[in-house]
């Protein structure tokens, strides 16, 4: 085996070792998608509500939603002090994950329309926060329109494991192992 064969090898697995894995969106399964960087959990199906309805109505069925036998639903947060409401969950998930209703990642049926967020409006109380996944936009609504529903909970809903050796670094390591061995050994 010649020396460039041997070089390309070993880069190739100094590379695919070096690739740092960022995955902030997990899907623990069962419905259930979990947020590494907020530290949150979300309904992977973000119309499970199946209808749109009013905010009081909205804020109700979220506090009142049992699923897997979780019972600490709510309504996204809206973090404004950034000016353009990037900071909450939703602006989040639409800026830092790229999830749209054109591109819903892990989550099932993102609508390409607008969400209530858990927030009224500190500047009008009859109006709430709410987010557009077809635009980005944020911005408010009065609290009796009607707007879709996606349930949030704090936490994580499993422990943290020990993370797996993906495939392709084994089989990559594994592939760099017997062309080591059979130049070692020729």
């Amino acid at each position: 085996m010649n020396w460039t064969i041997k070089s390309l090898m070993v880069t190739s697995l100094i590379i695919a070792l070096a690739i740092p894995v960022n995955a902030a969106l997990l899907d623990r399964g069962n419905g259930l998608i979990y947020d590494e960087d907020l530290h949150i959990t979300w309904l992977q199906n973000a119309n499970y509500a199946g209808m749109t309805m009013a905010w009081e109505e909205a804020n109700t069925w979220a506090s009142n939603l049992i699923f897997q036998g979780y019972e600490d639903w709510r309504l996204p947060e809206f973090d404004c002090t950034d000016g353009s409401c990037t900071n909450g969950e939703m602006g989040h998930l639409y800026t830092s994950e790229g999830i749209s209703s054109s591109s819903p990642g892990l989550f099932i049926d993102v609508r390409p329309s607008i969400y209530w967020s858990g927030n009224i409006s500190s500047e009008d109380a009859s109006q709430a926060w709410r987010f557009n996944f077809k635009y980005g936009s944020d911005g408010t609504s009065d609290l009796d329109q009607s707007r879709y529903a996606w349930a949030v909970r704090d936490g994580d809903i499993t422990p943290p494991v020990a993370p797996e050796p993906i495939s392709s670094l084994l089989f990559l390591t594994g592939g760099a192992t017997i062309g080591i061995r059979r130049f070692f050994t020729t």
